[in-house]
């Protein structure tokens, strides 16, 4: 199946998306849908691990420990043992409470991110089933109702005075009105009168639409994307480091 822009799909019947996705109105069927599952992956943004290596850089990176180490080498050049020792200890507690209370606290919130199920109702083999919507591929048809968060990027196939609040992705507090009828094509995601979108909530009415984008190629995940990126030190951040490395 050839990906299709959320913008086309928006510009284009709703036949004409179930054509472009090699989908129907009745859903995938289950061999379908596993197949894509495994040749698009899973519809999540990212997959959040805790390695102990990640942890102990993180906690390595500190301009400060520098400083110290710098000190116990020299107080062991100079023969004051002593004071090597004390300044090795302080550096080891340092580390090692901060390793221990960053590290805990990464497996606790991994422990309750993998309690957290979300399901949503699909149409799989003609039927309605509830799955997770981890599950979810390009193609699968699901149903919404007030209160749902929009599992994927969808194409609107029928709406019932449908409004969701796109505040997520917009920052306006005023719900969207959304349509089944084809719209312009737009460059602007949350403009799409005629798609719903990842991460938006359903504020009014009810509707069934088709998956077009799941994951990280959603609106909402390429925006997850850009904030996970590193962001560059601050004055300070350099500041500090420049002063330890002086005083080193």
């Amino acid at each position: 199946m050839t990906p299709v822009e959320l913008a086309s799909a928006a510009a284009q019947s709703v036949d004409e998306v179930f054509a472009s996705l090699d989908s129907t109105r009745a859903g995938l069927s289950s061999p379908e849908a596993a197949q894509r599952l495994q040749a698009g992956g899973h519809n999540v943004l990212a997959e959040h691990r805790v390695t102990i290596r990640a942890v102990l850089m993180r906690q390595l990176r500190n301009p400060l420990l520098l400083l110290l180490a710098g000190a116990a080498a020299v107080s062991a050049g100079v023969g004051d043992s002593t004071d090597a020792v004390i300044i090795a200890v302080i550096l080891v507690l340092s580390v090692g409470l901060g390793f221990t209370n960053e590290y805990r606290s990464e497996r606790a919130a991994l422990a309750l991110h993998s309690t957290i199920r979300h399901q949503v109702v699909t149409w799989r083999d003609g039927d309605r089933a509830t799955i997770d919507v981890g599950d979810l591929v390009p193609g699968d048809v699901v149903e919404l109702s007030v209160g749902a968060i929009v599992p994927a990027d969808l194409r609107l196939v029928a709406t019932s005075r449908l409004e969701c609040d796109e505040a997520v992705l917009t920052g306006e507090s005023a719900s969207s009105a959304k349509t089944a009828t084809a719209v312009a094509a737009d460059d602007s995601a949350p403009g799409l009168a005629s798609c719903a979108l990842m991460g938006t909530v359903v504020h009014q009415g009810t509707a069934t639409g088709v998956v077009v984008a799941t994951g990280s190629r959603t609106a909402f995940g390429r925006i997850a994307a850009g904030l996970s990126e590193r962001s560059p030190s601050t004055a300070f951040q350099l500041g500090l480091k420049s002063f330890s490395n002086l005083l080193v």
